[in-house]
């Protein structure tokens, strides 16, 4: 009975470390998109000219320097509200793996 429970527990531990994983992941290339856009902005701010080529694709486009500027500014803050809710995911997923971990504790010392 205990070793079902056990084994159980295993793989619920298995499945989310790999999620946790996943998760840590997923922020870190939040993270690069961030400072990505906080560097081009900070790039465009020091051209004296107020158009500029913005890359799509494999084609440049001829755009405004301040739409370009508030189109990255915009994508800074969907890049904070995905990390966000990958915080709370990541801490959910911390939490979970450190209660699966202690339940498995007890449940072995008492066999």
């Amino acid at each position: 009975m205990s070793q079902n429970i056990v084994q159980e527990m295993a793989a619920a531990l298995r499945s989310s470390r790999a999620q946790l994983e996943v998760v840590n992941m997923q922020l870190a290339q939040l993270d690069r998109q961030k400072k990505l856009a906080q560097l081009t902005a900070k790039e465009l701010e020091s051209y004296p000219v107020e158009k500029v080529w913005r890359s799509c694709g494999k084609a440049f486009v001829l755009q405004d320097r301040t739409k370009y500027t508030a189109d990255l500014e915009s994508d800074e803050k969907l890049v904070d509200e995905q990390a966000k809710a990958l915080k709370i995911k990541q801490n959910y997923l911390q939490t979970t793996v450190e209660n699966t971990v202690e339940s498995m504790r007890r449940v072995i010392q008492q066999t």
